[in-house]
């Protein structure tokens, strides 16, 4: 039976000058699942994700969405800027109007992420892990079959990262395809259907959890990031010694 993909990238990537930040990148999504981008800083997480987003043009390659809706996807950049002045609940009124969102939807949203007892306070007064939540429900009043996340951890305490995965428990029951960015690999590996390393701009690693612990004998993403890690320095080490003995 041929697979539901509703994204696919071919050869995307992304060079700064002569830099090369993302080596040319092929992925395929398919509908429902959950996949993850997993590395450290730097890796090319939020480069892919910018490019597939429209925020930035790639330097080569393509990808192509297949979904229903004219609006393709729902998008949580790593942070968002909101204007202070404005309450929570104004902030989702305002997006809301763009995207067609009923009161109902936007009091719902504002519970789910616990933001409703303070709705009418300015988000400019709000902590970090507030304003990502705040992030949070202003991409989930998209009524879309994709959701794009970038970092979306970032900023939230371990209360709010358990409720995070109940909420993309949610969208997955609902038939919804995910596509997440982490550095924190223990915050979202459990939620994944699939795992993606990402390692100095090049994909190292792409399968389920069991698949990547089996294929490098690892219990965790962190031993298989540092096995990477530990590869990458002995070639290193190798082709300055190679250079050498050359010279």
């Amino acid at each position: 039976m041929k697979e539901d993909i509703v994204l696919t990238i071919s050869q995307l990537s992304k060079t700064y000058g002569k830099k090369q930040v993302l080596h040319p990148v092929d992925l395929k999504v398919k509908r429902g699942e959950c996949v993850v981008l997993c590395g450290g800083n730097g890796a090319g997480k939020s480069t892919l994700i910018k490019m597939i987003t429209g925020i930035e043009k790639q330097s080569t390659g393509k990808f192509t969405f297949k979904v229903d809706n004219k609006k393709k996807f729902g998008f949580m950049p790593d942070a968002m800027d909101f204007p202070g002045e404005l309450t929570a609940i104004e902030v989702l009124k305002y997006y809301g109007k763009f995207l067609n969102a009923s009161e109902d939807k936007i009091n719902e949203l504002l519970k789910r992420v616990g933001l409703w007892d303070v709705r009418n306070q300015k988000v400019g007064s709000f902590s970090k892990g507030m304003s990502q939540r705040v992030n949070l429900a202003q991409t989930l009043l998209a009524d879309v079959d994709v959701y794009i996340l970038d970092e979306p951890t970032n900023g939230l305490d371990p209360y709010w990262v358990i409720e995070f995965k109940e909420i993309i428990h949610d969208l997955k029951r609902e038939g919804k395809t995910i596509l997440l960015s982490s550095h924190i690999m223990r915050d979202v590996a459990e939620i994944s259907d699939r795992v993606v390393i990402l390692f100095e701009g090049a994909i190292k690693e792409d399968g389920s959890l069991e698949e990547i612990y089996a294929r490098n004998n690892c219990e965790s993403l962190e031993e298989v990031f540092l096995k990477l890690l530990k590869l990458q320095t002995n070639q290193s080490v190798l082709r300055k010694t190679l250079e050498y003995d050359a010279g």
